[in-house]
């Protein structure tokens, strides 16, 4: 049996399955489920304003229970503070880049359970750069905050595989 406390967040770099395995954890705890695109993006993919992304996340923070899908660095410190437990996919980039084309071929135009109405899946050559970028950049960020990090449970995966036996467990 897994003890994961009643705060968790996911993050890693997109396309490496954060949101459809935060969404299976969600199922099988009980925890209510906060995916960050969702909150941060408006209709027509406008952000939010820094501040009141800010406020907004506070608020959500301060609830007894959550599982918060997402990295949004400039504001990874909050969730960290609140989190008991943090897991983070470290998957290749060559995983997470195929990952995002067959997210964009099976959803183009299509709104996903994770993003806000009005924001339909399309193709991004800017996100794609993200992506591939990301391991040298946020992603090495957040495990140098990691290492940091004292007295909570941190959980890494390297593989889908992995992710998936983890949730075997989850009663």
């Amino acid at each position: 049996m897994i003890n994961l406390g009643k705060r968790i967040m996911v993050i890693g770099s997109p396309g490496s399955g954060k949101s459809t395995f935060s969404r299976v954890l969600a199922e099988k705890t009980g925890i209510p489920l906060i995916h960050l695109d969702k909150e941060f993006w408006n209709s027509g993919w406008v952000e939010t304003s820094r501040e009141q992304w800010i406020k907004k996340q506070e608020a959500l923070l301060n609830a007894d229970s959550w599982i918060i899908d997402g990295n949004y660095g400039g504001t990874l410190d909050m969730r960290l503070e609140k989190a008991d437990t943090i897991i983070c996919f470290k998957l290749s980039r060559v995983v997470c880049l195929y990952s995002y084309f067959k997210r964009v071929i099976t959803n183009i135009n299509k709104v996903r359970p994770d993003m806000p109405e009005g924001c339909p899946e399309k193709f991004d050559f800017e996100f794609m750069k993200y992506i591939w970028d990301f391991p040298k950049n946020s992603g090495q960020k957040n495990i140098n905050k990691l290492k940091e990090i004292k007295n909570k449970q941190i959980i890494i995966f390297r593989r889908r595989s992995e992710a998936n036996r983890y949730l075997k467990d989850v009663n």
